[in-house]
C-alpha cells in the first residue's frame, strides 16, 4: 500500500491504457484540472458536491476502478461546511425575495389608494353637474295693441289668434347639458421587472438552481471549462460569475432558477433541451 492519494492508482491505470489527461477530458467532457485534481487528491477548486462526485464516478467507470476510496477522500477534504454555506445562501435569497415582495405590495397599495381617491373626486364632480338647476326660460313679452276700430279689431283679433301659437313656438326651449364622462384612471404600472426584459444583463451574477425532477445539466462561467452533471429531485446548486453564465439543460421543465435573488420564469417544458446565457 502507498501513502499517496487514493487517485494515484487511477493515474497509473490511465497511463497503462496509453491515455493522456486531455484525451480523457475530451471523451468524458470533464475539465483537465478536475481530472488532475482527482489523481492528485487536490479538490480545492472543485465545483459543487453534486458535480464533483459525478466527475469522480464518471472517471472511475472510465478506468474500471472503485470510486469509493476517492469519494471518501473528497468528502474528508471538503468537510461539512458546504451544507451551512448553501443554507446561508438560500436564506439570503429568500430574504431578498421577501423584501422585494413587500416593496411590490407597498407600491400596489399606494397606487390603489390613488385610484380610489381619484374615483371619489370624479364621482363627486359628476353628481354636482347632474343636480345643478337649469336657468329658467325667458318669458315672452307680448305687446297689447290699443283698442282699434271695429273692422281693425276683427282683423287684429284674427292676427292675434294666428300669432299666439308663433309666440309659444318662439319661447326658449331648455337645453340639456351633456354630462362629461369620467375619464378612466390609468392602471398602475407593475413594479416587477423581468430578468433580462430590457437589454443584456450585467454581472456579477449569483444563480441558484433547484431540481424538481431528474435533469441533465452542463454549465460554464466566465469562459471556464464546461461542467456536466445529472441532477436529481431536491438537488440544489449555486453558481457565481463576474460577467457570464451559460447553461444547457436536458430537461428544462425539471429545474427552477433564481438569479440575484429574483425568481426566474420556467426554463422550458418537461423533456425540452434548452440553452440559456446570462451576461455577455
Amino acid at each position: 500500500m502507498t501513502s499517496g492519494p487514493a487517485g494515484s492508482s487511477w493515474k497509473e491505470r490511465r497511463e497503462a491504457m496509453g491515455k493522456t489527461i486531455p484525451q480523457v477530458s475530451a471523451e468524458l467532457r470533464i475539465g483537465n484540472r478536475y481530472l488532475a485534481g482527482i489523481e492528485e487528491g487536490n479538490f480545492r477548486d472543485f465545483p459543487e458536491r453534486v458535480f464533483s462526485t459525478g466527475f469522480i464516478r464518471s472517471y472511475a467507470r472510465y478506468l474500471s476502478q472503485d470510486p469509493g476510496p476517492v469519494l471518501a477522500e473528497y468528502e474528508r477534504s471538503i468537510g461539512i461546511h458546504d451544507e451551512s454555506d448553501m443554507a446561508a445562501q438560500l436564506r439570503f435569497g429568500w430574504v431578498e425575495r421577501e423584501r422585494e415582495r413587500g416593496s411590490r405590495r407597498a407600491t400596489y397599495a399606494v397606487a390603489a389608494g390613488a385610484v380610489l381617491l381619484l374615483g371619489v373626486i370624479l364621482a363627486w364632480v359628476t353628481l354636482r353637474t347632474e343636480h345643478r338647476p337649469l336657468p329658467p326660460p325667458p318669458s315672452a313679452a307680448v305687446a297689447l295693441p290699443s283698442p282699434p276700430s271695429t273692422e281693425k279689431a276683427a282683423k287684429t283679433g284674427d292676427n292675434a289668434t294666428v300669432a299666439a301659437p308663433s309666440a309659444v313656438d318662439n319661447m326658449a326651449t331648455p337645453v340639456l347639458l351633456s354630462t362629461p364622462s369620467a375619464p378612466i384612471p390609468p392602471e398602475p404600472a407593475s413594479s416587477v421587472a423581468a430578468v433580462g426584459g430590457t437589454g443584456p444583463l450585467v454581472g456579477p451574477f449569483q444563480l441558484f438552481l433547484e431540481a424538481t425532477e431528474q435533469a441533465w445539466l452542463m454549465y460554464s462561467f466566465d469562459d471556464g471549462d464546461p461542467i456536466e452533471a445529472t441532477l436529481y429531485a431536491g438537488d440544489k446548486i449555486s453558481i457565481q460569475a463576474k460577467r457570464l453564465i451559460t447553461l444547457k439543460l436536458g430537461n428544462a421543465g425539471g429545474v427552477a432558477g433564481t438569479l440575484n435573488g429574483r425568481r426566474l420564469p420556467p426554463f422550458g417544458e418537461r423533456g425540452e433541451v434548452r440553452k440559456i446565457a446570462f451576461g455577455q
